[in-house]
């Protein structure tokens, strides 16, 4: 049965390609003193969960934190020590088309790593149809394999405007997002079945209006066999405000948690980055900032 059982508070630090842009900006090839960097702040945000598991009580969800091999092979492993719920991106970073981080071995990865749900994250638009041709197929690979050993399977679909919307909607992001991405969301998950492709959770960009969730979800969870899958709704990095004003706007009950990183430990970083904080007050802020998100969701 497509699906999974639990409802997810979702600490997502699997970004490489952004985390390292913000950080250094644009570098061809990471130095080790860079790595290192970049390990050690995953580390913390690691941490930083675990102290707000400590402090609260997880009674509506599940926490779980998602996170790359790359640069957390460490923190997977402690975590499946920890019993910590740990979600394992495949999808190679940066990339407009998906693609495999480890081609054809995908699956030995998974085997070797043991996440408790695989992570894909998509970008799709019905206007790229050959981006499409391509990409879709390798998500069906990926579904039909989660399915035959067992692994829950999660897509991060992001629906981004094409040229020709930006410039129907005068370059205007926000008024994309409220007039047309919706339908857009709908017409995707639709190909998406059709091509075979099946997730047990779904993780899809926040909507504006209230109105527009029905949809949506319907058509996420259409048949018979679908009726039990989970939807998340993602941060995109905005502000609090922003992410709280989603959060308002969504059907709680009838969705089943959130993803939300950037938001949660970005601001942190960079200030410990540049020197304006020390690594106890990052870690603190990142905590409350995360244990805030939980709490405004379950109130």
């Amino acid at each position: 049965m497509l699906g999974y059982p639990k409802n997810l508070y979702l600490l997502p630090f699997d970004h490489r390609t952004s985390f390292i842009q913000t950080l250094f900006g644009p570098v061809k090839k990471l130095t080790s003193t860079q790595i290192k960097i970049i390990q050690n702040y995953k580390t913390l945000i690691f941490q930083a969960f675990l102290l707000a598991v400590k402090k609260a009580k997880f009674t509506a969800g599940l926490p779980a934190i998602l996170v790359d091999e790359e640069f957390g092979l460490s923190i997977l492993k402690s975590a499946r020590k920890k019993k910590v719920a740990f979600l394992l991106p495949v999808e190679k970073s940066g990339q407009q088309i998906f693609a495999f981080a480890h081609g054809r071995n995908f699956g030995r990865v998974i085997q070797t790593l043991q996440p408790d749900i695989v992570k894909a994250l998509v970008r799709s638009h019905p206007a790229l149809k050959k981006e499409n041709q391509i990409q879709l197929p390798r998500l069906a690979t990926l579904s039909t394999w989660c399915r035959q050993n067992n692994f829950k399977l999660l897509v991060e679909l992001l629906v981004p405007p094409t040229s020709a919307d930006l410039k129907n909607f005068k370059n205007k992001r926000e008024a994309f997002d409220r007039q047309l991405r919706p339908r857009l969301t709908v017409q995707v998950i639709k190909a998406f079945h059709a091509a075979g492709i099946e997730p047990d959770i779904w993780k899809i960009e926040a909507l504006e209006k209230s109105s527009d969730w029905p949809k949506v979800i319907q058509s996420a969870r259409a048949g018979t066999e679908r009726q039990q899958v989970s939807i998340i709704l993602l941060g995109r990095g905005e502000s609090f405000a922003k992410v709280k004003s989603w959060f308002d706007v969504a059907p709680k009950r009838e969705l089943n948690g959130f993803a939300v990183g950037r938001t949660v430990f970005l601001r942190p970083l960079i200030d410990l980055h540049s020197g304006k904080i020390n690594k106890k007050q990052a870690l603190r802020q990142i905590a409350d900032n995360y244990l805030e998100l939980v709490r405004y969701w379950q109130k």
